[in-house]
């Protein structure tokens, strides 16, 4: 596959899979959310589908894109995808890239940002979410320092479920700071 199939166009289309990896979304819906020209969307979707990364089904004149999952690359294209939202979640966030920084050495697991943060929406008096399945030391300290409060849900690859509705939300809209490959796996 050519590098130059996931650029910046291709990893913003493919990160609209990122809440639903069974989804099947509308061309001019993906051009009008990411607020690209018609023309530019068909043609790195079509680019995508040459490369066996997207598959499309028809429905009436509408032409629906979903993820290949026939093709052997595909979960490392969606952790490609994962890794370019969280680049892009730390650069939106930049100010308080440290504090994201110390929450991953202080857990051992998967690390997820969900809420405002997770949707880029986050103002000043927003609190940070973070889910983790498997264990973090206490953020009392950080809390302190940063002045932003932290809502820790703690849960364990065991537990997870991904029919439960809290769940559902968090594969919606997430941010994987930390534990990317576990993490696919587990909503694959």
């Amino acid at each position: 596959m050519s590098s130059m199939v996931l650029n910046s166009g291709a990893m913003g289309i493919l990160s609209e899979f990122s809440s639903d990896y069974n989804k099947k979304i509308y061309g001019r819906e993906i051009a009008r959310k990411l607020k690209m020209n018609q023309k530019t969307a068909s043609n790195t979707l079509n680019r995508l589908e040459k490369a066996h990364i997207l598959k499309f089904s028809t429905e009436g004149k509408n032409k629906y894109y979903f993820l290949n999952k026939f093709n052997p690359q595909i979960k490392e294209i969606i952790k490609l995808v994962e890794i370019d939202r969280k680049l892009r979640f730390l650069e939106k966030y930049k100010k308080i890239q440290e504090l994201f920084d110390k929450l991953e050495k202080k857990t051992e697991g998967v690390l997820i940002v969900f809420g405002s943060y997770a949707n880029f929406s986050a103002n000043d008096k927003s609190d940070l979410d973070i889910f983790v399945l498997g264990k973090i030391s206490d953020v009392g300290d950080l809390e302190e320092i940063y002045k932003i409060k932290i809502n820790v849900v703690k849960s364990s690859k065991e537990k997870f479920d991904k029919n439960d509705n809290f769940v559902k939300e968090i594969i919606k809209n997430h941010i994987i700071l930390k534990g990317v490959e576990d993490f696919v796996k587990l909503i694959w």
